[in-house]
């Protein structure tokens, strides 16, 4: 009888003679990522736990076709956080082939989308809807949007004048910020809004804080400014916590739209929680080669991110269909 030869065709997503599946791919990503793990100790552990051999060049395919595979999830995520009600803002900087760049963060509770630029003045484009920041001047040429300011930062900065500069207006200011921020989360744990009562009384309260931390400072002997040769003339300077009042004055519909509007939060610490994660990254790995390897890791990073949010798997997430997340996104 005449031998036969049998032949089957190769499964879905097989273009190689060899090559790893789906689930050491994801796990892969996850352990690079999401763990932020070193390449090198990467291929060591995949090697020492399942006798996987890796070369760095394998590893930078793998996340070369994931970004590939998940761009138009990031986009998808891009486009709901920027007519997101509320979204939070951040940015910060990025070292990419020896120089420093910038990575961009938009994030609502259930999203999170990270951008790399060149620019750190590469703002966000078709934002609507509320943005909280940390008052880095950039954001307020946004058109069509309003503002609210991150009074952790505010908090910060009142410390340092309280306890360096001994800042009597401070030290109240810092103290009406934080019994405000209480009252605000006790109405939303109750599922109440603020009274206005309540707010008119914060409000004029911050008013006064205001007007006795200028007259301090108007009061104070000018500060003289030194000029090197050639150095144009410019306004007399400022003392620190004299900028700070004119900013909280300035700004304070900004400051203060955590008492009105019970969707906007007292600080930006969403966007600086997802940003802390990239910064370790580069402590942990140092930084980019090229660019390319940045877009890769910020596309990949946003997919993480946000299937964390969701509450999803997150290696199934690494092997699902990108329309199928798009479909099943919640929040905005």
């Amino acid at each position: 009888m005449a031998a036969a030869v049998a032949r089957a065709a190769f499964p879905d997503g097989v273009s190689a003679p060899v090559q790893y599946g789906p689930r050491i791919g994801a796990v892969v990503l996850y352990l690079l990522h999401y763990q932020l793990l070193p390449e090198k100790r990467l291929a060591r552990l995949m090697a020492d736990l399942f006798g996987v051999t890796l070369v760095a060049a394998t590893i930078a395919r793998i996340s070369r076709d994931c970004a590939t595979r998940y761009a138009g999830f990031a986009e998808a995520v891009r486009d709901r956080v920027a007519t997101a009600v509320v979204k939070h803002l951040d940015e910060t900087g990025f070292r990419i082939g020896g120089k420093t760049q910038w990575l961009h963060i938009a994030s609502t509770i259930w999203l999170t989308f990270y951008r790399v630029s060149a620019k750190r003045g590469s703002l966000l484009a078709n934002v609507t809807g509320i943005v909280v920041h940390d008052h880095w001047k950039p954001y307020y040429t946004m058109t069509g949007v309003l503002h609210a300011l991150c009074n952790a930062h505010h908090l910060r900065e009142l410390k340092a004048l309280v306890e360096i500069e001994k800042e009597d207006w401070a030290r109240r200011m810092q103290r009406l910020l934080r019994r405000a921020c209480h009252a605000t989360n006790l109405a939303r744990e109750r599922g109440v809004p603020l009274k206005p009562g309540l707010i008119r009384l914060f409000e004029r309260r911050y008013d006064t804080i205001l007007a006795d931390g200028l007259a301090f400072h108007n009061a104070q002997p000018a500060l003289i400014r030194t000029f090197g040769e050639g150095k144009r003339r410019a306004r007399p300077p400022r003392r620190v916590g004299h900028n700070l009042l004119l900013r909280l004055s300035t700004r304070k519909t900004d400051v203060l739209r955590f008492l009105t509007d019970p969707l906007v939060p007292f600080s930006n610490n969403l966007a600086e929680q997802d940003g802390r994660m990239m910064k370790l990254r580069q402590k942990i790995s140092g930084g980019f080669r090229s660019m390319e390897g940045a877009m890769d890791f910020a596309v990949i990073r946003s997919l993480l991110s946000t299937a964390r949010k969701q509450g999803w798997d997150i290696l199934q997430t690494l092997n699902a269909n990108p329309d199928s997340l798009i479909a099943n996104l919640r929040g905005a």
